[in-house]
């Protein structure tokens, strides 16, 4: 005789160790989230812009509601910038310049979409895009005026486009006037081409190679361990090469391949920073005056454009010291050695497709408000535009006079600065205002109130500082009092004091370095960020977070793509959600949500790239990609349950094991009784019981049956040492369903 027994699972994903020992435990599931200790599905989404798409997938969105109570929202792409007002989205993407078409420079051909223009120095890359003004008389009945298109190839003077429909006759004619956008980012990490990927060796190269450059500069800050080193011309170098510093008059002998020994003509300087060395000393010259290995080596930390490397050396500096010119005398040599048979390379070829060689990372924008009229949008590596609800649409964003090469910004609100976060720096010397030399460890300001104005001077409360700990700033996120400030190891808290500081800078915490751009969020004054294998927060002082499906999310996420990652809110369910992409995916597809409030983690799958909270569109704001195009999507409006096109949203969750008498007696089970609420729709929920006779066996006997809203109890038979419980629902006819307590007709039934 079975007697009934309450299963009340703890809430949230609990997956830590295994799914036997997580007893008592939810382990895993689907596009759910708890209210009130038990599991419900999430509501679903649907597009702000039915039957509109855009290029590239969102990899920053900014909410605001401006001066005439107007929602908007603006998101950049690896490909374009846009706006939306409403359910229009708007291309808004920067023109970097305007060159007009001769007359009789644009060719078509009868019957073909393809249109050759003739442009002498054009700057037209394949993947870029231009947009056409000014038309008149054009060849072929084509119709350019006021389109925009990506350029499928380039020829010398010449590039091609694709229009539609197709020419109708073979002539060229009329003039136009093409507005070039700022170059195409790149949506996945890309092999180098072209001078400063890497040497043109294929064919040719015969010895053994060393890439040696002479080095224009060195620079070192007291108490930090990371060096920058500027070379005089493209070093082609990557993240992980190795590099060490010779004199600057020594030079390869006739090399036998593998050793390049080199031919030491005299003394050197040997340390930068007062006690870090860089080069070796002079009495470890040999007899015969040949060194082959010049001084210590180092691994590059990381690397900027093409001219910038950073090492980090055992030991912190004692002093500021910057070295340059004449006084340095080295070069560096880079390794590994390369060769022909190795790793030759023709012009037409990537240097590499994988962490070894040379590969440009993923675009990123930053983007931020700095009145209700006015954002300001930095994409990685380039400067500041800002967009205007005054310019109306179509318009694009504008330039303005700031730092040329910036990795994110972000506006300090109550005091009005715009805050660069890996910047040019300022060289009073040579006058290089914005155009400097780039440090991914600079943070730098605008003066107050006016985000035009860069010059540190008395007149200004313009300036830049200079964070250690970590080879690059990740990004920054306002959060109470504070704005927070990741390196790649580190947090800071940057803190406006007024003159004559103008900011306070302060190291919060180290071995805590955030994954992504966008990988950290303020949530009630508590910054969460997701760091290289662990969950934070900063309240006061860093905490790490207990996640109990830590190894789980980190055994999954594609760490190529940590740079993908987006952190965002939904503060109608208490939830912090990161975006990421799985092992299997280099874009994002999957989700992890912490609920602070009720402390629980679970995970799913989902189609946002980008995730913005409720309080402009009074829901929460996505950007998407499915195999329809790319989307503005409204994610979990009222009675919304459903996805695209009213598609199915797939939810379930399961629980750990359960067994009786910790599994010294096979459980017999004969009925269940569901506590379950199901609106909306006609569909049913789907139960499973699953029995096993040990943890690593298969599965024995497995009971499928549905629930309904008419289902009172469920007879059965199973029998196993230990089972799961399954609930799931397809999510046809936009189903919501809440699950309560299960109680099962449970009972000891022999050892065997």
């Amino acid at each position: 005789m079975t007697e009934l027994k309450k299963f009340d699972f703890k809430q949230g994903f609990n997956r830590e160790t295994t799914q036997y020992a997580e007893e008592g435990s939810w382990y895993d599931g689907n596009y759910v989230r708890f209210r009130a200790g038990r599991p419900q599905n999430l509501r679903g989404y649907e597009p702000r812009a039915e039957g509109t798409t855009f290029d590239g997938s969102g990899r920053a969105l900014q909410t605001w509601i401006d001066n005439k109570s107007q929602a908007r929202a603006i998101f950049g792409t690896p490909d374009k910038l846009y706006e939306s007002n409403g359910d229009q989205i708007y291309d808004i993407t920067p023109i970097a310049t305007v060159v007009t078409i001769a007359t009789g420079g644009i060719f078509t051909t009868e019957d073909s979409a393809l249109v050759t223009i003739s442009l002498n120095g054009h700057p037209a890359t394949v993947g870029d895009y231009v947009l056409f003004t000014s038309t008149s008389d054009l060849p072929g009945g084509i119709s350019l005026s006021g389109n925009t298109y990506q350029i499928k190839a380039t020829d010398g003077d010449d590039f091609t486009i694709s229009v539609s429909p197709v020419a109708t006759s073979t002539t060229n004619k009329g003039s136009a006037e093409a507005n070039f956008y700022i170059p195409t980012g790149y949506s996945v990490r890309t092999g180098g081409y072209g001078y400063g990927a890497a040497a043109f060796t294929a064919a040719s190269a015969e010895a053994t190679i060393r890439p040696t450059l002479t080095i224009k500069n060195i620079h070192a800050v007291a108490g930090a361990a990371t060096i920058r080193a500027c070379t005089s011309t493209a070093h082609g170098r990557a993240k992980n090469d190795t590099v060490y510093f010779v004199a600057n008059t020594i030079s390869i002998s006739a090399p036998t391949p593998g050793t390049g020994q080199i031919a030491v003509p005299g003394p050197w300087a040997e340390r930068i920073g007062g006690n870090l060395q860089i080069l070796s000393p002079w009495n470890s010259v040999t007899q015969g005056g040949v060194v082959s290995a010049g001084g210590p080596q180092f691994t590059l930390a990381s690397v900027s454009g093409t001219k910038e490397f950073f090492i980090i050396c055992s030991s912190n500096a004692s002093a500021n010291q910057t070295v340059t010119g004449a006084s340095l005398a080295a070069r560096a040599i880079f390794t590994p050695v390369q060769t022909a048979t190795t790793i030759g390379r023709g012009w037409d070829q990537a240097a590499s497709t994988d962490n070894a060689g040379i590969t440009f990372d993923i675009t990123n924008w930053s983007l931020d408000n700095w009145n209700n009229a006015t954002v300001l949008a930095n994409r990685k590596g380039l400067g500041v535009w800002k967009w205007e609800t005054t310019i109306g649409t179509p318009g694009h964003a504008v330039s303005v006079y700031a730092p040329a090469s910036i990795n994110s910004i972000v506006v300090s609100p109550n005091d009005r600065h715009l805050i660069c976060l890996g910047a040019n720096r300022y060289e009073a010397s040579t006058g290089a205002t914005i155009s400097g030399t780039f440090d991914p460890m600079l943070v730098r300001w605008s003066d107050q109130d006016d985000y035009t104005e860069w010059t540190p001077k008395k007149t200004t409360s313009s300036g830049e500082v200079l964070l250690t700990d970590g080879t690059e700033i990740v990004g920054g996120v306002r959060s109470k009092n504070n704005i927070n400030i990741w390196t790649t190891n580190s947090l800071w808290l940057m803190q406006w004091v007024g003159r004559p500081a103008i900011f306070r800078f302060d190291q919060a915490g180290t071995n805590c370095g955030m994954v992504g751009q966008h990988a950290g969020i303020d949530f009630n004054g508590v910054t969460y960020w997701m760091g290289y294998g662990n969950f934070y927060r900063y309240t006061g002082q860093v905490e790490t977070l207990k996640c109990t499906v830590r190894r789980y999310i980190f055994d999954d996420i594609n760490r190529t793509y940590y740079d993908k990652v987006y952190a965002g809110i939904n503060s109608e369910f208490n939830e912090i959600i990161w975006l990421y992409p799985s092992s299997d995916s280099n874009e994002c597809n999957r989700y992890v949500i912490f609920n602070p409030v009720d402390d629980y983690w679970v995970y799913g799958e989902m189609i946002f790239t980008t995730f913005a909270d409720k309080e402009v569109f009074g829901n929460t704001i996505t950007t998407g990609v499915t195999a329809s195009g790319n989307n503005l999507y409204n994610n979990e409006p009222p009675e919304v349950f459903t996805g695209t096109n009213n598609s199915s949203l797939v939810s379930y969750i399961e629980s750990a094991d359960f067994d009786v008498a910790d599994g010294n007696q096979i459980m017999f089970m004969n009925r269940i009784i569901p506590d379950y609420e199901i609106t909306g729709g006609t569909e049913t929920i789907k139960m499973k019981i699953t029995t096993k006779q040990f943890p690593e066996a298969s599965s024995e006997i497995v009971k499928s049956f549905d629930i309904t809203n008419s289902t009172k109890k469920v007879d059965f038979r199973a029998r196993g040492r230990q089972g799961q419980v399954r609930v799931s629902c397809n999510g046809v006819n936009g189903i919501s369903w809440r699950w309560g307590s299960i109680r099962l007709g449970v009972a000891g039934d022999g050892r065997r």
